[in-house]
């Protein structure tokens, strides 16, 4: 790909910087669906490799749907499983002016996120911010999670810039040094207040 050394590239994280999740509710969710325990569905879906596999595009929603059925002897419908697992997020709407504003300079922005499909469509589906971006970068697709440096190397290699004139924004401090391992200049997201000031002070706002 030739790249226009003028062009500018912001990577966002999703999680917890465009839009906030709670794990818990999931949890407790498919638990009210299935009849089992919160602890048991947090057991089986994330603190075991059933989700890190789910995440990677390892195994399909058929599997990850199949496989908790046969595993607790269960059998809520896919569609209500899916559904209690990903109505979890609320919008960080702060976050809307700012996004925009740098589709308005030109910038080109790129979603990279450890997330699934399930999540991830529910998401664009529910928040049209999410439609502005002009790629998206997702562990499923690439078959790597962060901190891994091959999800880093395959947003690089799809942007449009020289790496000197990316940015990438992440709420884990982990996955920011990551990032700058490879050269990425990255800031740790707390709030939108620092992230526009970090944007402003490097001429992306």
């Amino acid at each position: 790909m030739t790249k226009n050394i003028l062009k500018k590239t912001v990577f966002f994280d999703l999680g917890n910087v465009i839009i906030f999740f709670c794990h818990k509710r999931m949890c407790r969710q498919i638990a009210d669906k299935s009849g089992l325990s919160p602890d048991k569905i947090e057991e089986s879906l994330l603190n075991s490799p059933l989700g890190d596999l789910y995440e990677r595009g390892s195994i399909s929603c058929d599997d990850l749907h199949r496989h908790f059925c046969e595993h607790f002897s269960t059998s809520i419908p896919k569609e209500e499983f899916f559904f209690a697992m990903s109505d979890i997020f609320t919008l960080n709407e702060p976050m809307i002016p700012i996004i925009e504003k740098l589709k308005a300079n030109g910038v080109e922005l790129i979603l990279l996120s450890n997330t699934c499909p399930a999540h991830f469509e529910y998401a664009r589906k529910s928040y049209p911010i999410l439609s502005v971006f002009d790629s998206y970068i997702l562990s499923y697709e690439v078959g790597a999670r962060k901190p891994e440096k091959k999800i880093f190397e395959h947003a690089i290699a799809n942007s449009s810039s020289e790496i000197k004139n990316c940015f990438y924004t992440d709420d884990i401090q982990q996955y920011v040094e990551s990032a700058r391992c490879l050269g990425i200049d990255a800031h740790t997201f707390i709030n939108t207040s620092q992230l526009t000031e970090a944007l402003q002070s490097r001429g992306f706002l």
